[in-house]
């Protein structure tokens, strides 16, 4: 960075033009948000004190890079603490809930597809880059479709990234403000008993993660340790338990790596897509929460617990945020996955059904 407070080594080389010195300043920062976090009583402190610390010095212009692969082995590490709850009553009081899982994510897609007309109109974007840039789907996922189908995939990773963070942010104060504690521990284990199987498991998570992400699996650094985690609590392997400080870890990994997506220079070049992206947040947000409102009124699901399964945001930062809540985290990560899931296989169905629906209400293509 041209910096005139930036520092040197005894060669007179820029220190923080080397990538681990980068790291290492970002995880400190982490660090230190993540303790004046807690210190506030700021509800997920581990994940939210280093998302706004190193947003903040990013958009500054800090010299700062996240920990390559961190949010990747965090997610490894979320899956297996949710895999490992799934155990046979939990799985079968889960597939019990899918129709109600189905519903909310078509509703879901509907609601973007009128965020993808609002976003249109306010930051004058053309079709495909409203919708690729409100689908309810994952920021690399969409970014590489959008370019793939000749869209803005800057803008597009733009407003996704400010969705996510957006949400990330706001939803757990609501939990905090609208819930209470859900009472969910996970199983007491005796940490020495469990500490080698842990990381055999570990291991095995990442290993089958970063052989499986050829497959082009969205999610699939959570989705698969948490398939793991699932098949060794449904076969009656443990009792296993991911160790509390793990979890911390993971998040102020995973929350410094979201501060760090954030660039002044991208913000600045675009300042009214960046408005435009906090109008449609709001609204996908209100319409998250009037759907958890009716979930939880047909379900007997806390509202809390409904709001985290259907929030369009990260699968990993909303499981989290249940965990911490000692919500059911088992169902906002099926609710979570079933999303996904569903909008990937049919995002280039929905994108045609959009345009028709555009053309009809007289949009043109540009």
């Amino acid at each position: 960075m041209p910096d005139s407070g930036t520092m040197h080594d005894g060669h007179g080389q820029r220190l923080f033009d080397r990538e681990p010195a980068k790291i290492a300043l970002a995880f400190l920062l982490g660090v230190l948000g993540a303790l004046a976090a807690r210190l506030f009583a700021m509800p997920l402190p581990f994940l939210l004190g280093p998302l706004l610390t190193c947003a903040a010095a990013s958009i500054l212009g800090a010299p700062i890079l996240a920990l390559p692969y961190g949010r990747e082995l965090g997610q490894v590490v979320v899956g297996l603490a949710i895999g490992l709850r799934f155990v046979p009553a939990v799985v079968f009081a889960t597939i019990a809930m899918l129709p109600f899982m189905l519903g909310a994510t078509a509703l879901m897609i509907a609601t973007t597809m009128a965020a993808a007309l609002i976003i249109r109109k306010l930051a004058a974007l053309d079709l495909r880059t409203a919708f690729f840039a409100t689908a309810a789907a994952g920021v690399a996922e969409m970014a590489i479709l959008a370019h793939q189908k000749g869209a803005d995939s800057d803008t597009v990773a733009l407003v996704h990234l400010i969705r996510v963070a957006s949400i990330v942010t706001t939803v757990p104060f609501l939990v905090a403000f609208f819930g209470e504690n859900g009472g969910i521990d996970p199983v007491p284990v005796a940490f020495r008993a469990e500490l080698m199987p842990i990381i055999a498991l570990f291991i095995v998570a990442v290993l089958a993660s970063y052989l499986v992400r050829r497959l082009k699996i969205p999610n699939s650094w959570l989705l698969v340790p948490a398939l793991i985690g699932s098949l060794v609590a449904g076969f009656g392997l443990g009792p296993f338990a991911v160790p509390s400080a793990a979890l911390v870890g993971a998040q102020i990994v995973i929350g410094v790596w979201l501060g760090c997506r954030f660039r002044r220079s991208l913000l600045g070049r675009l300042s009214r897509v960046t408005f435009s992206a906090l109008v449609t947040t709001t609204f996908l947000l209100a319409m998250a929460m009037a759907t958890a409102w009716v979930l939880s009124a047909t379900t007997g699901l806390s509202f809390v617990t409904s709001l985290l399964a259907v929030a369009p945001a990260g699968v990993t930062e909303m499981v989290l945020t249940a965990t911490a809540m000692h919500l059911d985290a088992t169902t906002v990560t099926a609710f979570q996955i079933t999303r996904i899931a569903v909008v990937m296989t049919t995002i280039l169905l929905t994108l045609k059904i959009f345009e028709r629906i555009a053309r009809r209400r007289g949009a043109a293509p540009g």
